[in-house]
């Protein structure tokens, strides 16, 4: 595959998201997962840029890109699709005008440094109304649920094919409650306070490095509270504020590396422990 992104298949599958019982996530359709968070190397090819805060790396291009804002990580997705002949996932349209996606540069996508968070500021309207073709066999980001499922390692972990029950009370991805967060995740009592090259932890059930600690990763999703009973391929709300993200980072402690910890900010939000990984749909 180009760019060396390797790509891990996570199944369709079912589990219960939280502490209530009745709350179960559905996922009907397999899908791949990427390896590793993206690399400053492959944000750099495809972007032309590495926006990465350098005083927070180890110095390695192999590590997660950071820096990065939501906006950033869904037009990698269309740009690497476009690379690989596949059909973009998202839209995002300027003055009605649908953005030429192999012409855009980085320095074209809305930052933190165009916004002030302090007078309510929550970032470009044009690129918070990105929609998603469901459909399309390009790049994404996941969903908050299909990282949720696919942090949890299942069916991986031994649930035998019924609905997962206990993956949400992991400790971190890839925790079987007898071994230790350090051989999984960095995070703030061994991250040095920097982030480091992607796989040099033990990966979850489903062989996904850093699912857990080094960065914190974007989801498609709108934050808002959890709609109760059966959500079946759940994809967030409509509209919101805020981009969920998931997994802690290197200067997280480690209770923000459990796999039901949920947390989100602004779409342009740029911070040195925030990166992401992308999806790419079975068809």
């Amino acid at each position: 595959m180009s760019l060396n992104i390797e790509m891990v298949p996570v199944p369709a599958g079912s589990f219960q998201r939280d502490e209530e019982k009745e709350n179960i996530s559905v996922i009907t359709k397999a899908y791949s997962l990427g390896k590793y968070p993206i690399t400053r190397e492959q944000f750099l090819d495809i972007m032309g840029a590495d926006p990465s805060d350098t005083a927070k790396s180890s110095g390695s291009m192999n590590e997660p890109v950071q820096m990065i804002n939501w906006y950033h990580a869904i037009a990698f997705c269309n740009k690497l699709s476009i690379k690989e002949g596949l059909d973009p996932a998202y839209s995002v349209k300027v003055n009605d005008q649908e953005i030429v996606w192999e012409n855009l540069v980085f320095g074209d996508i809305p930052s933190g440094d165009d916004y002030n968070p302090m007078i309510g500021d929550v970032g470009d309207a044009n690129w918070n109304a990105a929609t998603c073709n469901w459909d399309a066999n390009g790049y994404r980001l996941p969903t908050e649920m299909e990282w949720m499922w696919a942090a949890m390692g299942a069916p991986s972990d031994g649930q035998g094919g019924g609905t997962n029950t206990t993956g949400y009370l992991k400790a971190f991805a890839g925790s079987m409650g007898t071994n230790n967060i350090d051989d999984y995740a960095w995070y703030n009592e061994n991250g040095d306070g920097k982030t480091h090259p992607v796989g040099g932890k033990l990966p979850n059930e489903l062989g996904l490095h850093d699912m857990s600690g080094n960065v914190w990763e974007w989801c498609w999703d709108w934050n808002a509270d959890y709609q109760t009973g059966t959500l079946t391929d759940y994809r967030g709300a409509g509209s919101g504020s805020y981009r969920v993200n998931r997994g802690g980072g290197w200067s997280n402690y480690a209770s923000f590396c459990t796999v039901a910890l949920r947390r989100y900010h602004c779409a342009y939000s740029q911070y040195s422990n925030y990166g992401f990984r992308i999806l790419r749909p079975v068809l």
